[in-house]
């Protein structure tokens, strides 16, 4: 069990981003603790990782989203393979 203090506001945020997630506090908040361990591990600077190729697409749909660009699949998969290279997503499930 670990217990952090924190102030009011953060509170709320917390407990509004869980509820939005569909997530008890205490979950959404293993989960944060279980992504920030994860993108500061050698693991997701590996270009070879699935997780964490998985991983950045879901953040640049995400970053896409919160800019109002409606991006396509085959486009981030495109910057992807830009930064990565081509076998970055060789191994991306088939587009429907």
């Amino acid at each position: 069990m670990l217990s952090v203090r924190i102030d009011a506001a953060l509170k709320r945020k917390l407990d509004a981003d869980a509820a939005a997630s569909g997530l008890s506090l205490d979950e959404h908040v293993a989960w944060l603790l279980e992504e920030a361990v994860f993108i500061n591990s050698p693991e997701f600077f590996d270009p070879d990782n699935k997780e964490a190729r998985e991983y950045l697409l879901v953040l640049e749909a995400r970053r896409s989203t919160a800019l109002g660009h409606d991006t396509s699949l085959d486009q981030v998969e495109q910057e992807i393979e830009q930064q990565f290279g081509a076998e970055g997503t060789s191994d991306l499930p088939n587009k429907r």
